[in-house]
């Protein structure tokens, strides 16, 4: 065999070799998906809470997911009203009562290459994923500051939450007014209609009828976003729009204005950020299909 010819046999050897490992990496990728990702060996830095206690500032995830019960010492699943996911570039997922609404599934911790990976933990797989998480809060405590007892995730009005005896009477919800910030004329928002922007101020909300949220925190009273908008001008509006801080953005239109299907609701936390979610109801369990923390603006479709 000449020189010329083995020199043209080993270059095809070598480029056959080439293109079988790139295929094969492809080939494992796309069955592995982001588990295929490179899962740090050492600690990663994300932030486990309870309530307003911070347990864990980094957490050693190799070896995959690992249910946040794991990773430091929380009371039991089943008092947990919500866990509060902000990624790291802001964005709040919350999964309300992890235990009554996702039986079977812990919420857990993985890592990849991001960062660390948030999720419902079901038979050795992470669904509903929230990635580059960095910060975690399991929450017991109702944004008035107690401890929920009694609580019925599944709807609203049940468990007390309406009523005149215990902690739910006129009395307890002044008490829970002391200890929560008041709307005041330094809040604002822009309102944004056709005919031109206004500001509108805290301290209208002030004597609005109260609500309460229909699943998770449902000691907190807060106000129905329909209400507000009338009081801001915008009556019998079909369709708006509302940005926070961040610059993200909601759109509530359509069936979200029937309170049978729907609730509207807005609160003020103890550090005087108003806050929105969205709730829909799917046959009798009431879920969360929308939030923003620290609205800014509110548009009326034109």
């Amino acid at each position: 065999m000449s020189l010329r010819l083995r020199l043209l046999l080993s270059l095809a050897l070598a480029l056959a070799a080439l293109v079988g490992s790139s295929g094969c990496k492809k080939k494992n990728e796309a069955a592995g998906g982001a588990s295929a990702k490179a899962v740090p060996t050492g600690p990663v830095k994300v932030a486990l809470a309870l309530d307003e206690t911070v347990l864990i500032e980094q957490a050693t995830l190799a070896g995959g997911p690992h249910p946040l019960e794991h990773l430091a010492k929380l009371p039991p699943a089943g008092t947990w009203i919500a866990v509060e996911v902000i990624d790291q570039a802001g964005k709040v997922t919350t999964v309300l009562a992890p235990s009554k609404n996702h039986a079977g599934a812990a919420p857990a911790l993985s890592a990849d290459d991001r960062g660390a990976i948030f999720g419902l933990l079901k038979d050795g797989k992470l669904e509903q994923p929230v990635t580059a998480v960095a910060k975690v809060t399991v929450k017991t405590k109702s944004d008035a500051g107690k401890p929920v007892e009694g609580m019925d995730h599944a709807h609203g009005g049940g468990g007390g939450d309406s009523g005149g005896g215990g902690d739910h009477g006129t009395g307890a919800n002044e008490g829970d007014k002391s200890v929560r910030a008041t709307p005041t004329a330094d809040l604002k928002i822009e309102i944004e209609t056709a005919a031109g922007t206004s500001t509108f101020t805290g301290d209208k909300m002030v004597g609005l009828p109260e609500v309460k949220a229909p699943t998770g925190d449902t000691e907190t009273p807060g106000w129905s976003l329909v209400d507000v908008l009338a009081v801001a001008g915008l009556k019998d509006v079909k369709a708006v729009t509302l940005t926070d801080d961040e610059g993200a953005s909601l759109k509530v239109e359509g069936a979200d204005f029937d309170p049978a299907r729907a609730m509207l609701y807005l609160k003020l936390n103890r550090s005087g950020v108003i806050r929105f979610r969205l709730f829909r109801k799917t046959g009798d369990v009431w879920d969360v299909a929308g939030e923003l923390r620290g609205i800014k603006k509110i548009k009326a479709a034109s």
